[in-house]
């Protein structure tokens, strides 16, 4: 084999993994339009702090001060998409008017998405919700996320934790991570909780 044999045999390759991951990214992108997809097994209210603390393969908490007052600032976490200002990122879109305890929404990352339902509702202090289903089969076996928002007098202190677990390799020492994912949840709390009104979504 001479050498422009070997330089098509690279170009090639490379052409068809170039098509392949196009093919993939839009298989992917596909997908995570259904998030209702693939249930996952719920966390119930009395199991959150335990799942928080030793059950989810992954778990994080990041907080956030604001001088947003209590409601307002309970009202960017379930009455608005904050997501969706983000690059890449959609949602969360509530599946109806209704809030509350049983009330569902969704969100996705462009390439996968997530349908959760809240679990705790305790309007300007806490709200806590558990995965119902993914986009995507056998991926993630369950997750939960709860916001808590404090009045300290002199501002508001708001506290974000979110867990998970996926499936097949969630024995995996998956906490390790959360000093990495901590930034980007933070980055993103305090995103929600800017006093300026979003940008055009």
């Amino acid at each position: 084999m001479n050498a422009w044999s070997i330089v098509l045999l690279v170009v090639a390759v490379l052409a068809l993994g170039g098509v392949a991951g196009l093919v993939a990214l839009y298989v992917a992108i596909r997908l995570a339009a259904r998030p209702d997809r693939a249930p996952v097994r719920p966390i119930s209210a009395d199991g959150l702090d335990h799942y928080f603390r030793r059950c989810a393969g992954f778990a994080v908490t990041v907080t956030a001060t604001t001088a947003l007052d209590v409601d307002e600032a309970f009202a960017r976490l379930v009455g608005r998409p904050y997501l969706s200002s983000l690059p890449f990122l959609s949602g969360p879109h509530w599946r109806s008017d209704a809030r509350g305890i049983g009330a569902g929404r969704t969100m996705s990352g462009t390439v996968f998405g997530v349908a959760e339902v809240v679990v705790v509702d305790d309007p300007g202090r806490e709200i806590a919700l558990t995965g119902t289903a993914v986009c995507v089969p056998w991926t993630i076996r369950d997750f939960a996320e709860r916001f808590e928002v404090v009045d300290r007098g002199d501002g508001r202190l708001v506290e974000w934790t979110i867990a998970g677990t996926p499936r097949w390799v969630g024995w995996l020492p998956w906490r390790l991570l959360a000093p990495i994912a901590r930034p980007v949840f933070a980055f993103v709390l305090r995103h929600v909780l800017r006093p300026r009104m979003f940008r055009a979504m």
